[in-house]
């Protein structure tokens, strides 16, 4: 993916952005986000990078995560997330099958794969960061790549499903992207892509100029809603359903609301809610506290996707010709 000279242009419209989303980013950093009134989709002012295959491959692990030594980082990714992908698999089950191929685009350390390649026939992985993939193949017991999709030899149409999941926010070209991913579906196949949503709940529903600031930042040059991403895929020539997914747990919203500051406790926030309860009190009663709080946590989420405030996208799409 090379950079476009598209300014802060919309890739979807081509019209110039002009509404302002936000003046500064993640740490306080001033740079503006634009909004395509048009087709809803924030726009991250000269977002794109000049090299993205050596930007996710080196660069990005370094300023995002929290760990810059890649042997450790990638075991690190793996243990904390693979736990997490219960709502993707649900999505994503009724189009499973023992003669299924699935290819996952920005695998990373294999959280998702690990789960899918017990469900389809053949599970393959590609992810930029080549030791990610590496190990991926190596926990995942699957084939991967540490590349680019189309510099890799996987045939084009020889999969039944293609998925990406927090990848196209990051890419220069997003409907260049769909389109490529969809070059390697098979006739009858779907492709299944999860985005950053832009109306996050703690960004359009609660009142946190720290969040909203928080949420923008430099690796994501484009900020979708359910409306630009369904004309993301249309202009790639797919057509599907769009869903709506709550990965942070009550608690994590709560400590927003009240202090507009992140909490501690990284992963573990996706996990069912949990309050520290001390082990010696009866565990009736710290059953029956969880318990209660867990089905707040049910019934919030809930209401989240009722509205379309939920942190991600998940849209299942087919081609349309």
């Amino acid at each position: 993916m090379t950079k476009k000279d598209t300014g802060n242009n919309c890739p979807l419209c081509g019209n110039r952005a002009a509404s302002v989303l936000t003046r500064s980013i993640r740490g306080n950093v001033p740079r503006p986000v634009y909004h395509c009134t048009q087709c809803d989709l924030g726009i991250l002012e000269n977002g794109t990078q000049p090299e993205a295959e050596k930007f996710y491959k080196k660069t990005y692990r370094e300023q995002h995560s929290h760990k810059v030594n890649a042997g450790a980082a990638v075991k690190e990714l793996f243990d904390a997330y693979v736990p997490f992908q219960s709502d993707r698999l649900k999505l994503l089950r009724p189009y499973f099958g023992k003669k299924r191929t699935l290819i996952e685009v920005g695998c990373s350390a294999g959280m998702f794969l690990y789960h899918a390649k017990k469900e389809v026939g053949k599970a393959i992985g590609v992810d930029y960061d080549a030791p990610a993939a590496r190990y991926a193949a190596k926990v995942c017991g699957c084939k991967t790549y540490g590349t680019d999709i189309s510099k890799t030899p996987i045939p084009k149409g020889s999969a039944d499903i293609v998925c990406a999941f927090q990848t196209l926010e990051h890419v220069n070209d997003p409907v260049g992207f769909l389109k490529t991913l969809g070059e390697y579906v098979k006739r009858g196949g779907i492709m299944a892509i999860e985005v950053p949503n832009l109306y996050d709940a703690l960004r359009s529903l609660y009142d946190l100029p720290n969040y909203h600031t928080f949420y923008f930042h430099d690796a994501h040059p484009w900020y979708f809603s359910a409306r630009s991403l369904t004309k993301a895929f249309a202009k790639a020539g797919l057509r599907g359903s769009l869903h709506y997914l709550q990965d942070y747990n009550v608690l994590n919203h709560l400590h927003w609301a009240d202090v507009d500051a992140p909490k501690h406790g990284g992963v573990n926030q996706l996990a069912p809610p949990e309050l520290p309860l001390r082990k010696t009190a009866a565990k009736a009663a710290r059953t029956g506290v969880n318990n209660l709080l867990q089905k707040f946590d049910a019934d919030y989420k809930r209401i989240l996707e009722r509205h379309g405030l939920t942190s991600n996208l998940f849209f299942i799409g087919k081609k349309t010709r």
